[in-house]
């Protein structure tokens, strides 16, 4: 009981404290209560005074909003009667800019045209017979006129000639100037906005007829140009005319041959020749062409760029295609000449001459890519390369086919053979003519290849084409030497003849690389002509045979003749006859052969050593042998001649110049 008690007064203590605590809570929510309805009272009060307000209010703004409308519509009215005061003053307000012209205010001077071109419309909507139409309409042509003038001027004193020397060295990627040759920056954007307005606004096209003319001009001088700076680095300069000293066969029927007298004198064969005199020459100007061919490319592409800066994008294609095509005239007309020179070549069978136009026909075909993409939008300029090579290159096969043709039927006359059966003049210009023809692979294998429809691997298929073209060449060239051999009398003089002309094919095969090419397509052939040589050596020695026999001992009576020995008289006679023939044939042969030639002095100390080989060790024991028995009282007589003198007389066989 004691604990109870204790614990019942602290729960009515704390029961106390929260009935205090409940009652301030109570009077507190009295006082909010009291609040909250002096609030409602007051919003319920100013609600209302909002709606008084508000009906006060709404009438007067309805009144502000029309009257701001009457304004907007006063505005309007005054700004459209403005403009047409404008419409009517605007002759006055531009006439002062329009007769100064766009020439430094070219931005101004179009606007004024602008304004112009405004009222002109007004007036033709509004009012199409009022004076100020025509007013308008006359100062607008004007000022167009104006405008169009201004475009010539500036583009005739901005279009200034290149450099042909720095186009060259831009083209051949020695320097690299972006924007040389283009027109400066100010004028460009003055050209193209009057540009722009006269396409436009302006709707006038005189302009793309002076903007072609001026450049198409300027084009054409700096192509012009090109050929001057091509002539100057080829001769100084001085123009010449290109043509081959060396002649070619001719087929039979055409103008009498010109043979110089110095290839007389030094043995050189005649045949019938083309030579053709300077004044018959066609002139052609290679290296100006390639330099017109290289820069016109560099030169295209200014013009391209020029027109996109200046010209509507509508009107760049046909003014690129009107400014080009004088220059590109210009030279197809050069490019033409080539062929006409080919064909000319063809005609007076100067075949050799057409090596003239292999750098041209090089260069077309190198540049051919560049410029097929330039003017990959003009296609009837595009095809114009490519006629050219196609023009030259069948032209070209036709020579060349004429030339195999004139090698293979030059006549076989007396006449036109060489005496001392020196190297025949076809056979050194058909060797000439194959080194030469080597030493352009690429465009002459090219050129033969693009006949026979090939259009892959171009520079294998041409190398083999090339190579069978010579081979034919040379085969048709041995068959023409042995048929003209046959107008010798004298078989030996034939083999001279032969040997000669093999060996001078078989050197020339080795220069130049000619042996590599032909061997494409005749893998033998070096040992086949050193056959044909061999041949001809033995065909020559078998005309020392007979006097090679007279130094056999065939009568058995002389088999064993000795020193001091007795002979019938018979016998001595047989001796006498052999030392007779000997000597009178060994004479004539080494007389009649000291006229004839041998064209390499290696062949001819070889040709020496043979016939020396074959007489003097077989005349040595002849000699001996009846050198001391007494076959006659005059011995002197027989034995006129001693190993020595023999093969010092073999020595002065084919005595004439060597070459």
């Amino acid at each position: 009981m004691e604990d109870v008690f204790p614990r019942k007064q602290e729960i009515e203590a704390k029961l106390f404290e929260e009935k205090q605590r409940s009652e301030l809570i109570r009077d507190s929510l009295s006082k909010a209560q009291q609040l909250t309805d002096n609030m409602v009272t007051i919003l319920s009060q100013f609600d209302d005074r909002l709606h008084t307000l508000e009906d006060t209010i709404l009438p007067v703004h309805r009144k502000t909003k029309d009257l701001q409308r009457l304004q907007d519509n006063i505005e309007k009215t005054t700004s459209a009667l403005d403009n047409v005061i404008g419409y009517h003053h605007v002759v006055h307000d531009v006439e002062s800019v329009l007769r100064q012209g766009p020439n430094r205010q070219v931005e101004k001077f179009l606007s004024c045209m602008e304004r112009l071109e405004q009222a002109i419309t007004f007036f033709s909507k509004n009012n199409p017979d009022s004076p100020e139409l025509n007013a308008v309409s006359s100062l607008f042509v004007s000022g167009k006129d104006s405008l169009e003038k201004e475009f010539k001027a500036q583009l005739s004193r901005q279009s200034k000639l290149p450099n042909a020397e720095k186009i060259m060295m831009l083209a051949n990627e020695e320097e690299n100037e972006a924007g040389y040759g283009h027109l400066p920056e100010k004028t460009v954007e003055d050209l193209s906005r009057i540009a722009h307005w006269l396409v436009g606004p302006g709707n006038s096209r005189g302009f793309l007829e002076i903007f072609v003319e001026i450049r198409s001009n300027n084009l054409v001088q700096s192509v012009q140009g090109l050929k001057e700076f091509g002539k100057n680095k080829a001769s100084g300069g001085v123009s010449r005319k290109q043509s081959n000293a060396m002649t070619t066969p001719r087929k039979a029927g055409n103008r009498r041959a010109r043979v110089n007298d110095k290839k007389k004198d030094s043995g050189m064969s005649k045949s019938t020749f083309s030579t053709i005199s300077e004044d018959d020459v066609m002139e052609i100007e290679v290296e100006p062409f390639i330099a017109m061919l290289t820069g016109y490319a560099q030169l295209l592409m200014i013009e391209q760029t020029t027109i996109q800066q200046v010209l509507p994008e509508k009107s760049r294609r046909k003014a690129f295609d009107s400014v080009i095509t004088a220059s590109m005239s210009f030279l197809e007309k050069s490019g033409n000449k080539f062929a006409q020179f080919a064909k000319q070549c063809m005609n007076k069978h100067d075949h050799p001459s057409i090596v003239n136009i292999f750098p041209a026909m090089k260069q077309l075909r190198k540049m051919l890519p560049l410029y097929e993409d330039i003017l990959r939008a003009s296609p009837s300029n595009k095809s114009v390369f490519r006629t050219m090579i196609s023009d030259l290159e069948l032209i070209g096969v036709k020579v060349l086919e004429d030339f195999t043709d004139c090698v293979k039927i030059d006549p076989e006359k007396e006449s036109n053979m060489p005496k001392d059966g020196i190297v025949h003049e076809l056979t050194r210009n058909t060797m000439l003519f194959m080194q030469q023809l080597a030493q352009n692979v690429e465009v002459v294998g090219g050129m033969l290849a693009s006949q026979q429809m090939e259009t892959s691997n171009m520079s294998s298929s041409g190398e083999i084409y090339l190579s069978k073209r010579i081979t034919d060449v040379i085969a048709g060239l041995k068959l023409n030497l042995e048929n003209k051999s046959r107008v010798y009398a004298d078989s030996s003089l034939a083999a001279i003849f032969l040997l000669n002309n093999y060996f001078f094919i078989l050197t020339a095969l080795h220069r130049h690389d000619l042996l590599v090419l032909v061997q494409v397509s005749a893998p033998n052939i070096e040992k086949i002509y050193n056959g044909f040589i061999n041949e001809q050596k033995q065909a020559y020695l078998s005309c020392w045979n007979k006097v090679h026999n007279y130094l056999n001992d065939d009568n058995k009576a002389l088999a064993n003749v000795h020193p001091g020995m007795k002979l019938k008289d018979k016998d001595k006679q047989a001796v006498k006859e052999k030392f007779k023939l000997f000597n009178n044939d060994f004479e004539d042969l080494v007389k009649t052969h000291q006229q004839w030639a041998m064209a390499n002095s290696d062949m001819k100390k070889e040709i020496r050593a043979l016939v020396k080989h074959k007489l003097v060790a077989p005349y040595t024991l002849f000699r001996d042998k009846y050198r001391m028995v007494q076959f006659t009282k005059n011995i002197e007589k027989y034995l006129k001649h001693t190993p020595e003198s023999v093969s010092e007389n073999i020595d002065r066989l084919f005595d004439q110049c060597s070459t």
